[in-house]
């Protein structure tokens, strides 16, 4: 593709019989205001690093464009990547706001992820649902060198703890959107704590976190004044409690979902319909 040709002709305004033809290749054209922009953004991953392979001047694009990119996302080939793909994308990038690697089980780790981070203190979003081979520590360093991260995704992060939820909850205070579905090791402690150290949260799933009860939901309900969105699917210690502090101090509350959620009735529930 880089070695492609565009030919173009020019006539002499003194001589329409004479040309002069110019020769322009896909390198010609502006890399950061054109490129970058409308191309690379079309691209697949693979074909970036296919792109790499086809000269030195293509090596030198992709390079800097990897270096400047604020979005990296490997969820489409999860499976498919490797540590020295990713660093090849990251080694030199300080400018990364948004971070997706879900479902990276087989080759994300704390040593490839913590570098990333800690160069990224710019970064609004990350994503490592279901990436079972990341610890605490991963958290730790997110929490102390991207303090203004604004979505955290951890869906079936089964190794995220108390310890873990602490420092992201003291450290990240302008988080507004959090995904713990399924992180079974946070209890009641952890997310009061979010509640009132994180006062900007609109969006919080806390699904399938079985040890969770109502008094958790109660200091979220007084304290996550601008909650939005609420999710407390299978939580089955959860009682009609819940919903009863919910309809009486989260005014800014819209979405909440209860499925699976044995011992919350009806009769509480359309308390929240009524109010829209």
């Amino acid at each position: 593709m880089a070695e492609a040709m565009l030919s173009t002709s020019v006539s002499d305004e003194g001589d329409d019989s004479s040309e002069i033809e110019e020769e322009l290749t896909l390198l010609d054209i502006p890399w950061e205001d054109v490129i970058f922009r409308y191309i690379m953004p079309c691209l697949p991953l693979q074909t970036k690093f296919q792109l790499r392979r086809v000269s030195k001047q293509c090596l030198e694009m992709v390079t800097l464009y990897f270096s400047i990119n604020k979005t990296v996302n490997t969820c489409r080939i999860a499976n498919k990547m490797t540590t020295g793909a990713m660093s090849i994308m990251t080694r030199n990038n300080t400018s990364l706001h948004d971070l997706v690697l879900r479902n990276s089980k087989d080759w994300l780790t704390d040593a490839v992820l913590r570098p990333i981070l800690k160069q990224s203190p710019k970064l609004q979003r990350l994503d490592i649902s279901n990436c079972s081979s990341v610890t605490n520590s991963t958290l730790q360093v997110l929490g102390v060198n991207c303090q203004n991260v604004r979505t955290v995704c951890l869906n079936d992060c089964h190794w995220v703890s108390v310890d873990g939820l602490t420092v992201l909850a003291i450290q990240c205070v302008n988080i507004e959107s959090l995904d713990l579905t399924g992180c079974w090791g946070v209890n009641d402690e952890a997310i009061t704590l979010l509640a009132m150290q994180c006062k900007k949260l609109q969006y919080l799933s806390l699904a399938k976190i079985y040890g969770l009860t109502d008094y958790a939901v109660s200091i979220l309900a007084r304290e996550a004044t601008s909650m939005r969105h609420l999710n407390i699917r299978g939580c089955w210690r959860l009682s009609d409690d819940s919903i009863r502090s919910l309809a009486e101090h989260s005014g800014n509350l819209r979405v909440l979902e209860v499925r699976d959620c044995k011992d919350i009735t009806e009769a509480t529930l359309i308390v929240l319909r009524m109010r829209g």
